[in-house]
C-alpha cells in the first residue's frame, strides 16, 4: 500500500539545520571568550618586582634593569640597574652627584607606588658598580659610592 503524501505543515529539517549552526556557533564564542579572558589573566603579572622594574625602567630608561630580586621574607627589593648617564667625561663630584640623584628618583618613585621594607639598587656600568642606593619607606634614600668616586 501506497504511503500518502500529505502536504507538510512545516519543514522541520532547515529549521535543525539552524538550530544546530546557531548552538555551534555559539559554543565556539563562549570558549573562545573564556581563552581570551585566560590569556589576560596571565599576562597581567601582579608582582611586586615586575611593576618596581617597569616604574624603574620609567624612571631610567627602557631596558635599563638587569634583575630585580624580592627577598619575601624581608620585605627587601634588590635591583641591578644600568647607568646611562655617567661618562667618562665628568670629574667624580659631577658622577655622584647624578648617579645619586638618578637612584633617589628611582627608590623614591617606585617607593611611592609599591611597598616594600627596603629597596637596595645597584648603578652598575661595564660589570662595575658605580653607587648602591639604599631606601626605606618615610626616609631619604642614602646612596653610596666605592673608593674610586669618593
Amino acid at each position: 500500500m501506497p504511503k500518502s503524501r500529505r502536504p507538510k505543515l512545516f519543514a522541520w529539517r532547515p529549521v535543525m539545520i539552524y538550530i544546530a549552526a546557531v548552538l555551534v556557533a555559539g559554543a565556539g564564542l563562549v570558549l573562545w571568550d573564556r581563552a581570551y579572558e585566560a590569556g589576560q589573566r596571565s599576562s597581567t603579572s601582579t608582582q611586586p618586582e615586575v611593576i618596581a622594574t617597569n616604574l624603574v625602567e620609567t624612571i631610567i630608561g627602557r631596558g635599563t634593569v638587569q634583575s630585580a630580586r624580592l627577598d619575601r621574607k624581608t620585605g627587601t627589593l634588590r635591583m641591578v640597574v644600568k647607568d646611562i648617564i655617567a661618562d667618562k667625561g665628568k670629574t667624580p663630584a659631577q658622577k655622584r652627584d647624578l648617579l645619586s640623584r638618578e637612584g633617589q628618583l628611582a627608590v623614591e618613585g617606585t617607593l611611592g607606588m609599591v611597598a616594600f621594607k627596603q629597596i637596595v639598587l645597584q648603578l652598575v656600568k661595564d660589570g662595575k658598580v658605580l653607587a648602591t642606593v639604599r631606601g626605606e619607606p618615610g626616609k631619604t634614600p642614602q646612596t653610596e659610592f666605592p673608593p674610586d668616586l669618593k
